[in-house]
């Protein structure tokens, strides 16, 4: 399993990765600003390969959702709603052409892309490991506590 997270340190940017989790050790190091940071590795992810608690944070608290990138989905409308536009008055085909593309694209990456884990708390992503049952789709109530 892969885990990925900001570094909790507030002037660092960078973005931690490390795989696998489950060979964690007590601390992990930021990459650019060297400040080692502690993780907690429950035994659920060691053995069964699940995230039950963030390793970064403690919170119990996470959530499943598609493991696609925004900028991609934003560049796949983007593409399709200005091809449409520029042929609407010219090629009404083409046009509405673009537009079913971007749709039939859009439920192939759907179909396709898997899902992540994330913590509420902290936005730790967890990847390639088993997908809790006790984790649902993103709750906005629950969002909002953090």
């Amino acid at each position: 399993m892969q885990i990925r997270y900001h570094c909790p340190t507030g002037n660092c940017v960078a973005v931690i990765e490390f795989q696998p989790l489950e060979a964690a050790g007590e601390e992990i190091e930021c990459p650019r600003c060297r400040v080692r940071h502690p993780l907690s590795v429950s035994e659920t992810v060691r053995r069964e390969h699940r995230v039950d608690v963030c390793a970064v944070c403690r919170g119990r608290e996470l959530f499943i959702r598609k493991d696609f990138p925004q900028k991609v989905g934003l560049a796949i409308v983007i593409t399709a709603a200005v091809v449409s536009i520029v042929n609407l008055r010219h090629n009404f085909l083409i046009a509405y052409g673009a537009l079913a593309a971007a749709v039939v694209l859009d439920l192939i990456l759907y179909l396709i892309i898997g899902k992540v884990t994330v913590c509420y708390a902290c936005r730790a992503e967890y990847r390639g490991g088993k997908l809790n049952p006790a984790h649902e789709g993103f709750d906005l109530a629950t969002a909002e506590k953090y």
